[in-house]
């Protein structure tokens, strides 16, 4: 379909049958196409094919279809239009009008912009039927809004950024610019059925059961042979047993919407080798999902694995897995809680929340899986499918407005009463040890990612603390509650911001190695 004009007004402009846009304050084409992903796409795309890959992977798992792609081009208004917009204005919303395609069907947007950054974005809530506006009402709707199928509409409200010139971060060496055109996004049009022939009704226990059968419980081998994705061993607790008698043993505990594979898969094969012959072969790791249950009921499975003679361990953790192994490491033996069976010597956190991450607070989440989608696509690490068809399941459950089945991300809440329980703890035994990032956005796709209206370094969301875009550096080591922070700079392993490293390219830093092969010694 050849490309529509935008106006530059509040007035909604058709791009094809069913679908319209309306770009107050901006100017361009639009461009409508069906279907999914094509060689054009890609062409479109070009320098994201990878984690593209690994996305369109994801999306068809979690039963997500793309029905139509559309080819923005923006660039701000000149100046004396209806909006009253400056022609220097840099930030906006526009809306997207879609058909309504009834209550068994859910719909998403996915944006991808000219610098590559990714976000969703969720329908706007119904509303009333509401007269259509005069030219000079930016604020109001600009056509009935139908709560069904039948002719209604759906509507999404995106921010219509513009990205800076790619000149403002060519001293950088870093910068990735994949649509290659100031202004430029791609709006992935996504549908899906709201209930699962298998797991039921998207809502409030949806990914529990995704989680049950998707992210089942196991204590797994993590060989330099299997770690990065190969069938492994699952153990059992006889065979804990016997290692446990050979000696202390190495656990690896990964973080949210992950697995032991996706979490440490960038882990240098050398480093885990070296583990490995330094704790005799005992090295294992801990997969249990970490959505849609607390990190309490994590080590209660655990435990219930592990020899009644208990096992000396070493814990190498990522993010939300620091919280399962402090609740391992800190909570004193109690019935259904027999954590005497678990002797935690050593524990080092990998951009651990330990005291929390606002991105875990509901207004907050779908930041959190831009953010986290985002990182996956232009910095792919290990394998990143599994990962991202577990943020696409969220978002799924996010935009049915069933937040009461994420208890797992709950307990990153930073005023929550999980983390508030855990920071009030007993203090534990064991030796602490932690790695942070404070991630300054150098790169264009990151830039767009963290964007708060004009200003390309400032995170809305962290406010000015520091950050691994998805962590507050300080809180991974610093005072939180608990008698065992901050920890002595001697144990702390911290990435400034021209290091870029961010919170998903933690472990395959040659510092990272360097670290745990010290630490671990």
């Amino acid at each position: 379909m050849a490309a529509t004009l935008l106006n530059g007004t509040n007035q909604t402009v058709s791009i094809g049958p069913g679908y319209a846009l309306r770009t107050p304050g901006f100017t361009g084409a639009a461009e409508l196409r069906a279907g999914g992903t094509t060689a054009t796409t890609r062409a479109s795309v070009r320098g994201l094919d990878q984690g593209m890959d690994a996305l369109d992977a994801a999306l068809a798992a979690a039963d997500v279809s793309q029905v139509r792609l559309i080819d923005l081009t923006l660039k701000p208004a000149a100046a004396g239009g209806t909006t009253g917009r400056s022609a220097g204005a840099a930030a906006g919303d526009i809306e997207l009008e879609v058909p309504d395609l009834g209550d068994d069907t859910g719909q998403l947007v996915l944006s991808v912009d000219d610098a590559g950054a990714l976000h969703w974005h969720l329908p706007e809530p119904a509303t009333p039927t509401a007269t259509a506006p005069s030219s000079g009402s930016p604020s109001a709707p600009s056509a009935p809004v139908s709560r069904g199928g039948g002719g209604g509409v759906k509507r999404f409200r995106i921010p219509a950024q513009v990205a800076p010139p790619p000149a403002l971060a060519s001293d950088s060496g870093t910068q990735r610019s994949v649509l290659g055109l100031v202004g430029r996004k791609l709006l992935k049009v996504l549908v899906y059925p709201l209930t699962d022939p298998v797991l039921g009704a998207v809502g409030e226990h949806f990914v529990g059961r995704w989680e049950d059968k998707n992210r089942p419980y196991a204590v797994r081998s993590f060989t330099p042979q299997d770690y990065q994705g190969a069938p492994a061993v699952r153990h059992t607790p006889d065979t804990l047993a016997a290692l446990a008698a050979q000696g202390p043993a190495l656990l690896f505990v990964h973080g949210t919407f992950s697995t032991s594979s996706a979490g440490f898969g960038a882990l240098p094969s050398p480093t885990l080798d070296a583990l490995h012959q330094r704790y005799g072969g005992r090295v294992f790791a801990f997969d249990h999902p970490s959505v849609s249950v607390d990190p309490e009921a994590n080590v209660r499975w655990l435990l219930g694995q592990l020899p009644p003679g208990g096992i000396d361990l070493d814990i190498v953790c990522h993010s939300r897995g620091g919280l399962v192994s402090r609740v391992l490491a800190e909570t004193p033996p109690a019935p259904g809680m027999d954590t005497a069976r678990a002797r935690v010597r050593r524990l080092v956190f990998g951009a651990a929340p330990n005291n929390g991450t606002v991105l875990a607070d509901p207004d907050h989440m779908v930041a959190m899986v831009d953010r986290l989608t985002t990182l996956l696509a232009l910095f792919p690490t290990g394998p990143v499918t599994e990962t991202l068809e577990a943020l696409v399941t969220v978002v799924k459950v996010i935009a049915h407005g069933a937040l009461k089945g994420l208890d797992g991300l709950a307990s990153m809440r930073p005023q929550g009463e999980f983390l508030g329980r855990v920071n009030a703890g007993t203090a534990a035994p064991a030796d602490y040890f932690a790695i942070a990032s404070n991630y300054s956005a150098i790169d264009t796709g990151l830039r767009g990612l963290v964007a708060g209206g004009t200003d390309l370094l400032l995170d809305t969301v962290f406010g000015e603390a520091g950050n691994d875009l998805v962590v507050p550096t300080e809180g991974v080591f610093q005072t939180n509650g608990s008698s065992r922070f901050p920890l002595d700079a001697g144990r702390v392993l911290l990435f400034e911001p021209r290091e870029g490293v961010s919170h998903t390219t933690l472990f395959q830093n040659e510092k990272v190695s360097q670290r745990l092969l010290a630490w671990l010694a």
